[in-house]
């Protein structure tokens, strides 16, 4: 099995590689002659995907063994206190010299990258597995941005429960994300389908909050009635803020 660049070996002064949003160029494989700590030197090629920066490689020397190329870090990053933190980082690397003879590419998966540990993917098979897992990762966390959605709904009716006014408290990120049902209910939005609002328009709505009208078009189908009145109470928080994106 492949060594982990990060964990089996140990390198001086490995230096940050460029991530996917900000590539080296690489024009053509470079050929670089290392000196060896044990006396002569290695001549060697990088692949054309390597973008390491061998340089510390050169100024230090190398044992054979410990040459690592490396591509660009393919990164699902956050910020958080004004630093870069990272989530899940890839890249393609290989060890052309390795002690044990694994030296075919690889990709290793970082699941956060202060632990230097990380999954390796041999093969593009168990990379195709990894990519399956970290697709229902992500189907599941907008799972989560729904339950979030209904939850702080939840919690805006229980504060807001007998106001005269309760959409006054709504903010743009209110509106821009909690359920439509619950919007509908907050600003009174009676729903009625018409053809007399023509066929270039899905929805039109009129009215003032707690007695509002909401006209659709019959062909209009469910995700597109849910998104343009969406879009038309966005319309309306506007006008009120004087286009104010609070």
């Amino acid at each position: 099995m492949a060594k982990s660049a990060i964990s089996s070996k140990t390198l001086p002064a490995i230096p940050v590689q460029p991530t996917a949003s900000a590539k080296a160029t690489v024009e053509e494989p470079r050929t670089i002659n290392y000196p060896l700590k044990t006396g002569g030197s290695l001549t060697s090629t990088c692949p054309s995907w390597c973008t390491y920066d061998h340089s510390d490689d050169v100024a230090r020397g190398i044992n054979p063994g410990d040459l690592l190329h490396q591509g660009d870090a393919v990164s699902l990053d956050y910020g958080v206190d004004g630093s870069e933190q990272s989530i899940l980082q890839a890249r393609i690397a290989a060890w052309p010299f390795d002690e044990d003879g694994e030296t075919a590419p690889y990709v290793e998966l970082v699941p956060e990258g202060r632990t230097g540990a990380g999954r390796i993917c041999a093969s593009p098979l168990e990379l195709t597995e990894e990519i399956r897992r970290v697709r229902g990762h992500l189907r599941a966390l907008e799972e989560l941005a729904e339950q979030l959605a209904t939850a702080q709904a939840d919690d805006h009716a229980r504060d807001h429960r007998g106001d005269l006014a309760p959409w006054v408290s709504l903010s743009l990120t209110d509106l821009l994300s909690m359920p439509i049902a619950y919007l509908l209910r907050v600003f009174g939005v009676t729903v009625r389908e018409s053809e007399e609002i023509g066929d270039k328009v899905s929805v039109v709505l009129g009215g003032e909050p707690g007695a509002m009208l909401l006209l659709v078009h019959p062909s209009v189908p469910q995700h597109v009635r849910e998104d343009e009145t969406r879009t038309a109470l966005l319309a309306w928080y506007e006008a009120q803020t004087g286009g104010r994106r609070d």
